[in-house]
C-alpha cells in the first residue's frame, strides 16, 4: 500500500513540474501529455480506493537472477468492450470509459470530437458516404478500420457499425462496437476479404470469382469442409453462384448431378427467403431428407445464412460442419454478419454491372454524346461523337463544347423561378460539319445534371443527325412554292411576295410595277414542236427574265405559258419602261434546240401601285387586262394600264 501511495505522492509532483516546465511543448503535445497523467493519476486513484490488501509486491515483481520481471501470476482479464455512438457525421455522442481511453479524451469533451480525426482520411471517406447516404444501410456495417489512438500507433481494429432508428425509422445515429485483437483473430481475414472484393469488383472481377473467393475464405480460416452459395429470383430456378470444399472431390460427375436436384426442391426456395440463419440438416440422416450437401459429405450438419437483395432476389449461404457438435454461436453470429457483408457486396456489384452497362449503351449509341462541366468543357465523349469530328477521345477531352448554348442556359436560369431546383433541357438545332467535311444539322438536347445544392454541375448533350429530315423538309417547302419546271416561284409564293412587296412600298412611299407576261405563239410551239420541246422553251424563257431584273425584284410563273415580275423600290416610270424594253429585247434571239431554231414574241401588260390599285389581287387583273391590249397591238410590246404613260 505504501508503494502505491508513493507512486501517487510522485504522480502528483510530476504534474505539478509538467504543467511548470511545459513552455517549450506546442499545445496539442501538452494536451495529450496531460491527459494522460490525468487519467494515470486516475487508475492509481482508483486502486488506492478499492484495494485495502493490494497483491504483495514480490508477487509482483519476483526477482531471478537479479532480472525484474513483470510478468503477473495469474492471466490477464479479457479487454473491455469499447462502445461509443456517433452521430450520422461521425460527432461522438456518448462513449463508455474504455472508448475514452482508446479515443484519449476525456468524457467531459464527448460531443466535441469527430471519429473521422482518429481515422484514416481514405477510410473515413468511403464510410462517410455510407452513413449520410439518402438511403443508409439498414443493417450491420463491419470494417477493418485503422484507428490512430490519441498518442499512441495506429492499429487496424475491426468495427461494427449498427444503425439507429428515430420513431419515423429514419437512421439518426450509429452504434460502433471496437472488437479488439482477441475478438477478432479468428474473422478478421474474412472480414477483410469481403472488403477487399469491392475494390475487385471496382477493378472488374466477376461476382462469382469474388463469391468464390468467400467461400474459399470460409473453408481455408474458419474450417468448413463444404460452403456454397446460390441466387434466385422469384419465380425462377436457382443458381448455385459459388462453392468450395477441403479435400478432394469429383464435382464434375457428383457435385453437378447433385446440384440438379437440389435446385428443384422446394425446400430451397423456402430456405432462400427466410429471414434467420437455422440449421438446415441436423446430424440425422433421414431417408428422403433434403440433401444440403453431396452425398460425399452425408451426416454433416448444414447451416443456412439467408441473403436478401433487391426486389423480389433472394439467396442463401450454406456451410457444413464436419460433424454433429454445434457450431460455436459466435461462430453463427459472424456468420450472419458475412451475410450482411455478402449483401452490401452483392447490390455494389449490380449497381456497378448496372453503371457498366449505362457507360457501355452510351458509348455504342448511334447518336453523338458528350458530357460537359458547367462551363461548356467536355469530360466524356462516346465513339460516335469521336468518329463525327474525325479526332481520338482522348484528345477531345477538356477542349470546349463549339455548340455549348451558354447564352439559352444563362437566359433561362435567370428567369426560372428561384424556389425551384431544376430547369429542363434545352432544345435546339446546331450546324456541324462532319469528318468528311460535310455540313450536317443536329438536333441538340442539353440536360443539367444537378449537386445536391440544386446547382447544375454536369451537362449531357445529345446530338440526333437531323440532315436528310431538314433536306426533305426544304424539299418539300420548295416544292409547294417553287414551280417545278422552271424553279421560279408558283403563284402561291408570288402573291406572299407581292403582298411583302406592297407592304414595302407603302412604308417607303416608292412605286411597284407588276408585269404580266405571255408568250404570243407558244401554242404553235407545242403544236409543231412536241410538249417537250415547249417545255425546254418555257425553261430557256424563265432563265433570260430572271437576267433582267435585280435580286430584290421577283419572277414567277403562274401557269403555262403566263410569267409575272415584280419590280419593287421604283422612282420614275421610265424606270419601268426600261426594265420592260430590256425583257423584250433578251428574248428576241432565237431559242436553239439541236437544229432546231425557235423565235418566240412577248406580250407585257403592266399595273403600278399606287396609280392603278392597291389591292394585290385587283393589280393582277389590271395587268392581266393590259397585257391583252399588248396583243391586240400585235404582241411584242408592253402595254401601261394607265393609258397615258404608253406615249
Amino acid at each position: 500500500m505504501a508503494t502505491f501511495e508513493r507512486l501517487h505522492h510522485l504522480l502528483e509532483q510530476s504534474l505539478r513540474e509538467f504543467q511548470a516546465e511545459s513552455s517549450d511543448l506546442s499545445d496539442a503535445q501538452e494536451q495529450e501529455l496531460t491527459w494522460a497523467l490525468h487519467r494515470l493519476k486516475g487508475r492509481l486513484t482508483e486502486i488506492l480506493s478499492t484495494n485495502s490488501d493490494p497483491l504483495p509486491i514480490a508477487n509482483l515483481l519476483p526477482v531471478r537472477d537479479h532480472t525484474v520481471s513483470l510478468t503477473p501470476p495469474i492471466s490477464l482479464p479479457e479487454p473491455s468492450p469499447v462502445h461509443f455512438v456517433t452521430s450520422c457525421d461521425g460527432v461522438i455522442l456518448m462513449a463508455n470509459e474504455v472508448a475514452g481511453d482508446i479515443l484519449g479524451k476525456d468524457l467531459t469533451e464527448i460531443g466535441q470530437v469527430s471519429i473521422a480525426d482518429y481515422l484514416a482520411h481514405e477510410e473515413w471517406k468511403v464510410l462517410h458516404s455510407q452513413l449520410c447516404a439518402i438511403d443508409p444501410p439498414r443493417k450491420l456495417l463491419n470494417r477493418v478500420l485503422t484507428i490512430f489512438p490519441g498518442g499512441r500507433p495506429s492499429q487496424k481494429i475491426l468495427c461494427v457499425m449498427t444503425p439507429m432508428f428515430d420513431q419515423s425509422q429514419k437512421v439518426v445515429a450509429w452504434h460502433w462496437e471496437l472488437i479488439l485483437e482477441k475478438e477478432r483473430s479468428s474473422v478478421q481475414p474474412i472480414i477483410q476479404l469481403v472488403q477487399s472484393l469491392e475494390s475487385q469488383l471496382f477493378a472488374g472481377q466477376s461476382m462469382e470469382a469474388c463469391l468464390t473467393q468467400i467461400c474459399n475464405g470460409l473453408v481455408r480460416d474458419l474450417g468448413f469442409p463444404f460452403v456454397w452459395l446460390s441466387t434466385m429470383q422469384k419465380g425462377c430456378v436457382p443458381q448455385l453462384r459459388a462453392h468450395a470444399m477441403a479435400g478432394d472431390f469429383d464435382w464434375e460427375s457428383q457435385g453437378a448431378l447433385w446440384w440438379s436436384k437440389v435446385s428443384q426442391q422446394g425446400e430451397l426456395i423456402q430456405a432462400c427467403e427466410g429471414s434467420e440463419i437455422s440449421l438446415l440438416s441436423p446430424y440425422c440422416p433421414s431417408t428422403g431428407a433434403m440433401a444440403w450437401f453431396p452425398p460425399g459429405f452425408q451426416g454433416h450438419q448444414a447451416w443456412g445464412v439467408p441473403l436478401a437483395f433487391h426486389g423480389d432476389c433472394f439467396g442463401i449461404l450454406v456451410v457444413c460442419s464436419e460433424g454433429p457438435q454445434a457450431i460455436d454461436p459466435t461462430v453463427l453470429g459472424w456468420l450472419q454478419t458475412l451475410g450482411y457483408e455478402i449483401e452490401r457486396l452483392m447490390a455494389r456489384g449490380r449497381q456497378l454491372d448496372l453503371w457498366r452497362l449505362q457507360s457501355v449503351a452510351m458509348g455504342s449509341v448511334f447518336d453523338p454524346v458528350c458530357v460537359t462541366d458547367a462551363q461548356g468543357r467536355l469530360e466524356w465523349v462516346n465513339e460516335a461523337y469521336a468518329a463525327l469530328h474525325g479526332c481520338s477521345i482522348q484528345s477531345m477531352l477538356g477542349s470546349s463544347l463549339s455548340s455549348f448554348p451558354h447564352e439559352e442556359l444563362h437566359a433561362r436560369k435567370s428567369l426560372a423561378d428561384p424556389s425551384a431546383r431544376e430547369f429542363s433541357c434545352l432544345k435546339t438545332e446546331v450546324m456541324q460539319t462532319g469528318s468528311n467535311g460535310q455540313s450536317l444539322v443536329f438536333e441538340q438536347v442539353v440536360t443539367p445534371l444537378f449537386n445536391e445544392q440544386g446547382e447544375p454541375m454536369h451537362f449531357v448533350a445529345i446530338l440526333h443527325d437531323v440532315t436528310a429530315r431538314k433536306t426533305q423538309e426544304l424539299l418539300m417547302k420548295h416544292h409547294a412554292y417553287y414551280d417545278p419546271l422552271t424553279d421560279l416561284p408558283n403563284r402561291i409564293m408570288f402573291e406572299d411576295r407581292l403582298e411583302q412587296a406592297l407592304a414595302q412600298a407603302r412604308r417607303n412611299g416608292t412605286l411597284l410595277a407588276l408585269f404580266f407576261l405571255d408568250l404570243d405563239n407558244f401554242k404553235n410551239i407545242n403544236d409543231y414542236h412536241g410538249h417537250q420541246t415547249g417545255d425546254r422553251v418555257l425553261r430557256i424563257v424563265a432563265e433570260r427574265l430572271a437576267t433582267c431584273v435585280r435580286s430584290t425584284d421577283t419572277v414567277a410563273r403562274l401557269c403555262g405559258d403566263e410569267f409575272t415580275v415584280i419590280l419593287q423600290g421604283l422612282e420614275h416610270i421610265q424606270d419601268i419602261r426600261q426594265v420592260a424594253l430590256k425583257i423584250l429585247e433578251c428574248l428576241i434571239p432565237p431559242i436553239r434546240l439541236g437544229k432546231e431554231k425557235i423565235s418566240i414574241q412577248i406580250s407585257i401588260g403592266i399595273s403600278v401601285y399606287p396609280k392603278d390599285s392597291t389591292d394585290p389581287q385587283r393589280l393582277l387583273e389590271i395587268a392581266d387586262q393590259a397585257m391583252y391590249r399588248a396583243k391586240e397591238c400585235g404582241g411584242q410590246c408592253w402595254y401601261f394600264a394607265t393609258s397615258e404613260w404608253n406615249d
